[in-house]
């Protein structure tokens, strides 16, 4: 229990943080007198250095244990957002760029340290429902900065209190990161749970470069739907505060609270949707409804004029229903031993679509004759159309050619598979995968072209 609570809680303010300036984004833009693609760029900061940093950081993880990878992600994150309290002191906003950039290192590798955590703690009979449970808080903490950063800046007369609010969570989360290490290091060697971690550890410093030669088709679908899922979900929540005030026309802290509202429904569902997946299975058909949804909350949200706050909610159904299903799928398709570089190359998929989108939706609001955000949710939804097909796909190959595997229960998994310390490749094909050379050269050539944007922006 204190694992999972250290594990839940490491990485709060990194999802407080990480929704600060969307919230913000008029001011920062007057603030520091820059462009919607300046400041899609800023936002890119923290996108563009996890294009390949958490694979990396993955493999990291998988060679060297948590505890190193706990240790530098918080004290990155933390760093990082001092110094982006501190760049509204100054109007630097290079600072802000430099802070955003460690921020962003630490970020993306953080949410691996907590999966594998739970992975080395949890096995398919509870991981599903705690990763849920970790995936509440995280969007738990995202919906209250969206929701009070800008009361907290009108509140004390200056946006710069918000920033510092948040850097003050992240030092909390760094103080959450020692916890757990003491904890560690108190737990009997005899002990059952000990004697588990040992030999997880053990087993992930076995990773060898040519086991990503296997990695089967199933997994590939699963980042390709975080690419256009996960990367458009990031990309829309730094935006849709001013998307609210400028087409609705309400003022910064009613559009804030409205655009917050995005965020909600994963607090509330996603525990159920946790026990759903462990109870039924079916994750392919969550994976296609949160494509749906997406596409549906765009739709109404650009051709009616519904009151906003429904399209936002759809949107919050997609945030809700999305995550559990392809988050809990990954460790069901790889071993231990490649679980967090699967949530690594995972984790960059979901980077390299925010870092090319930030960018890009910067670049069509600013060509829009009134500045407006009409190509941008256009934009959108093409993205959330692309993501059900490749759902679709997903769920014909799950049925066809690995037996159900990512629809089955929880309960029927784990008695199939048994414990996963004894069952090191429960997913793997048994023989060297080729189409993984096609799927690594469009990784490299999306992960390329996100940089490029990102230096032809920031230098110009």
């Amino acid at each position: 229990m204190i694992a999972l609570t250290c594990a839940i809680f490491l990485a709060v303010g990194s999802h407080f943080a990480a929704h600060t300036l969307g919230a913000m984004k008029n001011t920062i833009k007057k603030e520091f007198d820059i462009t919607n693609s300046q400041y899609g760029v800023v936002q890119s900061c923290v996108a563009i250095v996890n294009t390949v940093l958490p694979v990396i950081g993955g493999i990291f993880i998988d060679a060297f244990g948590t505890i190193p990878g706990a240790l530098i992600t918080t004290l990155l994150i933390t760093s990082g957002n001092v110094l982006v309290a501190l760049s509204a002191s100054s109007r630097s906003l290079y600072m802000m760029i430099v802070g955003r950039i460690l921020y962003g290192i630490g970020s993306g590798t953080v949410v691996i340290v907590q999966e594998t955590i739970l992975s080395q703690w949890f096995n398919g009979r509870s991981l599903a429902a705690v990763v849920a449970l970790m995936l509440t808080v995280s969007r738990l903490a995202s919906f209250c900065a969206q929701a009070t950063v800008v009361p907290i800046s009108n509140w004390s007369g200056w946006y710069g209190y918000g920033l510092w609010f948040s850097a003050g969570l992240c030092i909390f989360s760094m103080i959450i990161t020692f916890v757990y290490i003491g904890l560690l290091k108190t737990v009997s060697d005899t002990s059952v749970q000990c004697r588990k971690q040992i030999e997880v550890i053990k087993r992930k410093k076995s990773f060898s470069w040519a086991k990503l030669m296997y990695l089967p088709h199933s997994f590939w679908l699963v980042a390709i739907m975080e690419f256009l899922l996960g990367g458009g979900w990031g990309c829309f929540l730094h935006i849709n505060s001013e998307f609210v005030k400028l087409k609705f026309g309400y003022n910064d802290a009613h559009a804030a609270a409205i655009a917050s509202t995005a965020q909600i429904l994963p607090v509330f569902l996603m525990p159920f949707l946790g026990v759903f997946v462990y109870r039924h299975g079916n994750r392919t058909l969550l994976m296609i409804g949160s494509g749906l949804t997406m596409l549906l909350s765009m739709v109404l949200l650009e051709y009616t004029m519904m009151p906003p706050i429904i399209g936002m909610l759809l949107f919050s159904t997609s945030l809700s229903l999305g995550p559990v299903s392809l988050v809990s799928a990954v460790p069901v398709i790889l071993p231990l031993s490649l679980v967090g570089t699967g949530m690594g190359l995972i984790k960059s998929c979901t980077n390299i679509g925010a870092s090319l989108y930030d960018i890009s939706t910067g670049l069509i609001q600013d060509k829009d004759p009134n500045k407006g955000y009409s190509g941008v949710i256009i934009f959108f939804m093409i993205l959330s159309g692309l993501a059900v097909v490749a759902g679709v796909i997903l769920r014909i190959l799950d049925a066809t050619l690995y037996d159900h595997l990512l629809d089955r229960k929880g309960v029927d998994k784990h008695r199939l598979d048994g414990n996963k310390l004894s069952n090191p490749r429960p997913a793997m094909p048994n023989e060297v995968q080729k189409s993984n050379y096609f799927y690594g050269s469009v990784y490299v050539l999306l992960a390329a072209l996100s940089w490029v944007l990102f230096f032809r922006f920031i230098m110009a």
